[in-house]
């Protein structure tokens, strides 16, 4: 009889344990991006009376005879199933449609995961988590190894743009004031022809104004002359007409090239971002709104309504990308920092993925970190690779299911109250053998 209190003992603890597992979603079914956990049950070893015996020819073999020795808990298991989306209409409330963590630090430089997208930005301009955790800016599109930058915005910006002398390297694409399409040019000088081609987007200008001079040559067309300096392009000579029913190209269009103005306008920009904090200049520019895109990166807007923020390049590389208050998009490596704007900014928050996301170990504050069993951690930015992409103006709602764990509460409950009767009739039994004895 002692043996039956113990195993239904096992019973009642096990099923007190998982009400407590239970108490702890219900508790969190209006946490951001909580996961449920649940409890799972495995036998006790058993006391074996026989181990059972082979059947033989002069008779047949028995079967073991095992007495259980009651149950214990198997493994609390979390559920990662994404929770669904809960709209706000704020701008860096976010979640990760897919999957992924967010990266955030602590005050010591600690890293820990979490799924929890409630952003805000603080005075110094750090992207943070509700409990002040600076959020991880990514320093690549994907890697093996984190980041050990934080996402920090520039609350006030000086930007000086001016022109870039160094024109003739650029490619079409990467002219900021035209969008020129690929084509020809026809020209007339005198009763002379030509077609001027105008290459794909991937054509420097070196190249462009080249081709234009060989056309030229090409034609007979020997006293004008085409080139490129200073940001804009310029012809020498002189061009008695641009023929519209040639041009397929809008290359006219877009450098204002004509008859009478032998000098294009200025094609490419060079952006100069100067100090970040820098309130007491007169030229200073206040951030006035910051959001977050589907791939994790920040669009940070100033007074002035021009524009900072990054971009995937074709080489999938992070780039810098500034537009000016007239609509001028500056990029790549024409943006640069004299002062600590960019050097000191990430505007693309990281994420990571792990090989086991069931091995981390939970903490307070909507927490996850490393644990024994998680694997290798691949970081990265949402919606590439295979990190889920980011929808921005609402939060990750809890993945409880009340009614399950209602159910569940229920079968724990009978699991108590049932080895509950168990053990108290191993009790009066042991009670009665206890007066046979007096």
């Amino acid at each position: 009889m002692s043996q039956a209190l113990h195993t239904s003992n096992t019973g009642i603890n096990a099923g007190q344990s998982q009400i407590n597992v239970i108490a702890h979603n219900v508790a969190n079914i209006n946490t951001v991006a909580y996961k449920s956990a649940n409890m799972t049950f495995e036998t006790l070893h058993s006391h074996n009376l026989s181990y059972g015996s082979a059947a033989t020819k002069e008779g047949g073999g028995t079967n073991p005879k095992q007495i259980g020795l009651g149950v214990k808990v198997a493994g609390i298991t979390r559920n990662f199933n994404p929770g669904t989306f809960v709209a706000t209409n704020r701008n860096l409330d976010t979640m990760i449609s897919g999957t992924g963590f967010y990266v955030v630090q602590d005050a010591e430089g600690a890293q820990y995961f979490t799924r929890d997208g409630v952003f805000n930005v603080d005075s110094a301009g750090n992207l943070v988590t509700q409990s002040g955790y600076k959020v991880v800016g990514a320093k690549s599109v994907y890697s093996n190894a984190g980041s050990d930058k934080t996402v920090k915005i520039p609350k006030n910006i000086v930007a000086k743009v001016e022109g870039d002398p160094n024109i003739g390297s650029k490619t079409l694409e990467q002219l900021n004031n035209a969008s020129i399409t690929q084509g020809t040019v026809r020209i007339r000088v005198g009763s002379t022809y030509a077609d001027l081609p105008v290459g794909d987007s991937k054509t420097t200008i070196d190249t462009l104004v080249s081709d234009f001079n060989s056309a030229l040559s090409d034609a007979g067309i020997t006293d004008v002359s085409f080139s490129a300096s200073d940001g804009k392009i310029s012809y020498s000579g002189d061009i008695d007409e641009f023929v519209s029913d040639g041009t397929t190209s809008t290359f006219v269009r877009e450098t204002g090239l004509s008859t009478t103005n032998k000098t294009s306008n200025n094609l490419n920009e060079t952006v100069k971002l100067l100090d970040m904090l820098n309130y007491n200049d007169n030229n200073a520019i206040s951030l006035t709104d910051t959001a977050i895109d589907e791939n994790g990166i920040l669009i940070a807007t100033y007074g002035d309504g021009s524009v900072l923020t990054q971009f995937i390049d074709d080489a999938e590389t992070l780039q810098w990308k500034y537009t000016t208050s007239d609509g001028v998009s500056i990029t790549g490596s024409d943006v640069t920092a004299s002062g600590s704007s960019i050097a000191d900014s990430n505007f693309t928050v990281e994420l990571a993925t792990m090989v086991n996301q069931e091995g981390l170990v939970s903490l307070n504050n909507n927490l996850w970190k490393w644990g024994p069993d998680v694997g290798e951690i691949y970081y990265g930015i949402a919606g590439e690779m295979s990190f889920g992409s980011i929808e921005s103006g609402g939060y990750e709602e809890s993945n409880v299911d009340i009614a399950t764990e209602l159910s569940n509460m229920i079968m724990a409950q009978r699991m108590i109250q049932m080895n509950s009767r168990v053990f108290s009739t191993a009790s009066e039994v042991m009670q009665q053998l206890a007066y046979l004895g007096q």
